[in-house]
């Protein structure tokens, strides 16, 4: 995720195709999801938006299969719900408001969540 946001993009893009390789490899569902979501950052970062939108559904879906909700709020909502509102502000769109107060109104949830579990826990 730093090489994409250097814009060292042939870097960013090796690193996400050996871990989705790998993660295919030890068919690990966790790792297919988590590296969706970074190929759908570097579209994001190559301005690629049906592309990087399409990644961030197959991720989002591949992450609930899982039910990364109960066990993994964190990176669900920071790294995958925040990092897909981008995308819409980003592309500044007709329509981008709903679908960015949308994603952001989960990311607020989870993030809530997460708190309170924190909090229960102290």
């Amino acid at each position: 995720m730093a090489y994409i946001e250097l814009g060292e993009i042939e870097k960013a893009k090796n690193l996400i195709d050996n871990l989705h390789r790998y993660a295919l490899e030890v068919e690990n569902k966790e790792l297919i999801a988590s590296a969706d979501a970074q190929r759908a950052m570097l579209f994001r970062a190559q301005n690629k938006w049906e592309e990087s939108i399409e990644h961030f559904e197959k991720s989002l879906q591949q992450f609930e299969a899982i039910g990364a909700r109960r066990w993994n709020v964190y990176w669900f909502a920071k790294m995958v719900l925040c990092e897909y509102a981008r995308v819409y502000l980003e592309r500044d769109q007709e329509g981008t408001e709903k679908k960015l107060t949308t994603s952001l109104t989960k990311h607020w949830k989870y993030s809530r969540k997460l708190v309170s579990r924190k909090k229960s826990k102290e």
